[in-house]
């Protein structure tokens, strides 16, 4: 809303006539006086920039030449008949204005109306490069004599304050007292004239929000979050100074304080939270910022994720910023994201606090719908009911996911995989900063697992499926939060890492890796930072956060002897709060359960463990672990392997790959030869030097028992 509604700066300047009347009336009294005193017919030169007939023209242009009476008594009676409904009046009322205050801006603004004001006040300076309205002039025109109006001209006054006016100057070196000139600020010229509202000092992307632009936000309401707005509004006196407004998805709650903004009649002003960041350039910023929320009747709409408060200096500074802002009477609206940070910097100013409802499983399908008709695309109800449950995102997400796979002309399976891609890529924003993405082609017939680690391990996957039922639906999510914890426990190359990927591609979602050696610091505090960024990043990702070999935070609180001691617990305790609060899927992988905190293990909603395989199992790792293309020789004896050689499936991956490079570097097929190799490799590594003996027994043997 960039100018008020129905504005017109055609007829705003002709509402400005009488005003101009009665200006010109004071205009031709001082010029009389002055010539009547010798003040400016004496400059033999002054013909040469600004002539007495012509200031006499300008003036008869306006009355005719009717010189009736004194001056004085013209003007009182023009004065009487000024419009008492002009912009000027309104914003004298508004800000509190004095008539003589109110006066000196229509002083300043008639250049802006017509330009021979301009002219005529360069004659009355006697200084043609002074064309703009000096505090000797205001005071000669609008209170000859009264010197005691001088302070209301003075720079630390409230015209110059507020922003309405500022100091101007052409000449080489500035100039005070009676001589400083001045002028309207962008602002209030825009305003008086009703133009659109732009200080150019300002940043582009701080203007008032346009109202055409209205119902593309508003549609990033999911009809839950209409209703709570609706609900808060209900119970409103009055408008409060401070909202501050949480949920999913900060666009969600921009336009949400729009919408409520908008139904009390007041513009919005978007305000960045990093524009404030810097203390030096918001305190030059802020007089014009203000200046800009009074004239358009806005509400700011402050908008930053407030998990970066916690930074003390910048947190400071927030708090500083947002108490000046309520101290000078503007209404500011916060969007500030899921994170309570928000909490410590309003507790000691009013405020009210509006949550708003993330969207639920249908809400989210009926937004895909909407935007797949708004973006021409023609997605099937299963497919979008089925894109609802599986990524927990705010419509404006949804919208620009949207937008994403438009731009491929695709359908049926290459439809939804280009969906479903999109929405990974909104989900993971941040959080590839902080964890290593692992892609996996993985599936169920992948993993070679005991019935009761398959079994549990299906069931994990399941529940990842019905979170949406259980918690929302269901109201579960009261009793037990809205996240999934599980422990993969089991020996190193035992299928955990194959494991979580394959429950995440199952789950349609990604993969995301925390390295713990990044994470784990001997540096006091350090260790809760990192994980306080992981799960920031984490909050809104629809990922699956995997903890590798998380033995080095999860092992058991010790009794505490040292202080080495009671910070290790710290990190321990604060792990286990950041998961609970958590509302995603983590899984935590470890080699050592026994070492776990049984904090950790009560927590989990599902302890999967992976034991060594038997021989059985061995044998089908071994059979499935070349794929086609891969020469076998005939000779090989997958039976004897797996019965002779006790390997972890991730064992036997390193065996195999180790095989195929003898062979190729050979030219020969994959056999016995190379896998015994490698094998006798193997257990030298993990110290078994009497591996070599099972080679022998397999060549003393007959070769008939060998298979293919």
């Amino acid at each position: 809303m960039n100018a008020l509604p129905g504005a017109d700066p055609v007829g705003r300047c002709d509402a400005y006539a009488a005003d101009l009347a009665w200006l010109d009336r004071l205009i031709e009294r001082e010029v009389l006086r002055l010539r009547a005193r010798y003040e400016l017919s004496l400059d033999e030169l002054r013909g040469l920039y600004v002539s007495d007939a012509q200031v006499d023209a300008l003036l008869d242009a306006r009355n005719g030449g009717d010189v009736v009476g004194t001056l004085d008594g013209q003007a009182q009676a023009l004065a009487g008949a000024r419009r008492l409904d002009t912009p000027l009046i309104d914003l004298a009322s508004r800000i509190g204005l004095s008539r003589f205050e109110k006066d000196v801006m229509l002083c300043a603004l008639a250049p802006e109306i017509d330009l021979r004001y301009e002219t005529l006040y360069a004659y009355l300076n006697n200084d043609v490069s002074r064309r703009h309205v000096t505090v000797d002039l205001a005071l000669r025109l609008l209170a000859p004599g009264r010197r005691e109006y001088r302070a209301l001209l003075d720079p630390g006054a409230r015209l110059f304050t507020s922003g309405l006016l500022e100091a101007f100057d052409t000449g080489a070196e500035h100039r005070a007292g009676l001589a400083a000139g001045f002028a309207l600020s962008p602002l209030a010229t825009q305003h008086l004239l009703g133009l659109p509202l732009a200080d150019p000092r300002l940043p582009a992307t701080l203007r008032i929000a346009d109202p055409r632009s209205r119902e593309a936000e508003f549609a990033l309401l999911a009809a839950s979050a209409r209703e709570a707005v609706e609900r808060w509004e209900a119970r409103l006196r009055r408008w409060p100074p401070l909202v501050v407004l949480q949920g999913e998805g900060l666009a969600e709650q921009a336009a949400a304080a729009r919408l409520a903004a908008e139904r009390h009649g007041f513009a919005t002003l978007p305000l960045p939270l990093a524009m404030i960041a810097d203390a030096a350039s918001w305190a030059a910023a802020w007089p014009r910022v203000r200046l800009l929320a009074r004239l358009a009747r806005a509400l700011i709409v402050l908008r930053g994720d407030a998990g970066t408060l916690r930074d003390p200096h910048m947190g400071e500074h927030v708090t500083r910023a947002l108490r000046e802002m309520l101290d000078d009477g503007v209404m500011v609206a916060w969007a500030c994201g899921a994170d309570a940070a928000w909490t410590t910097r309003v507790a000691d100013l009013p405020h009210t606090a509006v949550a708003l409802p993330s969207p639920d499983a249908r809400e989210r399908a009926a937004a895909w719908q909407t935007a797949g008709r708004d973006y021409g695309i023609d997605a099937p109800a299963e497919l979008t009911a089925d894109l609802g449950a599986r990524f927990v995102l705010p419509v404006s997400r949804i919208r620009a996911a949207t937008a994403s796979a438009s731009c491929v002309g695709v359908d049926g399976d290459e439809l939804r995989d280009a969906l479903s891609q999109a929405a990974k890529s909104q989900s993971a924003q941040g959080l590839d900063a902080v964890a290593t993405r692992l892609r996996s082609a993985h599936r169920w017939s992948d993993l070679v697992l005991p019935p009761a680690t398959a079994g549990a391990l299906g069931e994990f996957a399941a529940a990842i499926a019905q979170r949406e039922t259980v918690y929302r639906d269901w109201g579960m999510d009261a009793r037990s939060g809205r996240g999934l914890l599980a422990l993969f426990a089991g020996a190193s190359g035992t299928g955990k890492s194959m494991a979580a990927g394959v429950v995440a591609n199952e789950a349609g979602l990604d993969l995301f890796r925390i390295d713990l050696a990044a994470v784990v610091s001997k540096y006091i505090g350090e260790t809760e930072k990192n994980l306080d960024r992981i799960f920031n990043a984490a909050r809104d990702s629809n990922a699956v956060l995997f903890f590798d070999e998380a033995d080095a935070l999860l092992g058991k609180r010790a009794e505490v002897k040292d202080a080495h001691d009671r910070y290790a617990n710290i990190e321990v305790s604060y792990l286990l709060q950041k998961m609970e609060e958590h509302t995603g899927v983590v899984v935590l992988a470890t080699n050592l359960a026994k070492n776990i905190d049984q904090a950790f293990a009560r927590r989990m909603h599902y302890v999967v463990e992976f034991p060594r395989p038997d021989a059985g199992l061995r044998e089908r790792l071994w059979r499935g672990m070349f794929p086609a293309a891969a020469p076998v020789a005939a000779e090989v004896d997958f039976r004897y392997l797996a019965e002779q050689f006790e390997t972890s499936g991730g064992e036997i991956r390193t065996v195999a790959l180790e095989a195929a490079f003898l062979a190729s570097a050979n030219g020969c097929a994959i056999g016995m030869v190379q896998l015994l190799h490698a094998l006798t490799r193997l257990e030298l590594k993990q110290g078994h030097p009497a591996g070599g003996s099972r080679t022998r027994q397999f060549y003393a043997r007959p070769r008939h028992g060998a298979e293919a």
